[in-house]
């Protein structure tokens, strides 16, 4: 949503420079592209039992499938920090990072890093792909 905004500054700042004609133009080539989907490009231990999957990056979305993750490695595409409306705790752990995985039933969903292996509280899980406004490259959403 960020990256959004920014391009709506920017075409409105390039809209009274050069005009509208201009600033269409423009538009096209600043409006943010989905980034090419890739392939899952590491891999997710799922420490905890009975863990939900989820069609976004909260609590309060709906579930992506039934199934439900024990102690499982799993295909991971990418990760994201959600922020406080993210925010997961269990026990000792916390962490606003979600993490954009195939399921062994292959469904795409997101699971929280508090119940992947090898992070720590409020941070990315090492190994895989941040999506994040300086690497343009990793884009979680148009997968």
């Amino acid at each position: 949503m960020a990256a959004i905004r920014a391009a709506g500054a920017v075409r409105r700042r390039l809209r009274a420079t050069v005009g509208v004609a201009g600033a269409a133009v423009a538009a096209v080539t600043l409006m943010p592209q989905p980034a090419a989907a890739h392939p899952p490009s590491a891999t997710a231990h799922i420490w905890a039992t009975d863990v939900r999957v989820r069609n976004c990056q909260s609590t309060s979305c709906d579930l992506a499938t039934q199934e439900r993750l024990s102690r499982v490695t799993v295909k991971a595409y990418c990760q994201l920090d959600a922020g406080e409306r993210g925010r997961v705790t269990d026990g000792r752990y916390t962490n606003t990072y979600w993490v954009q995985v195939i399921t062994p039933g292959k469904r795409l969903g997101w699971v929280s890093a508090v119940y992947v292996s090898g992070g720590s509280n409020n941070g990315p899980v090492p190994g895989v792909p941040v999506d994040s406004l300086n690497d343009p490259t990793i884009d979680c959403e148009y997968i």
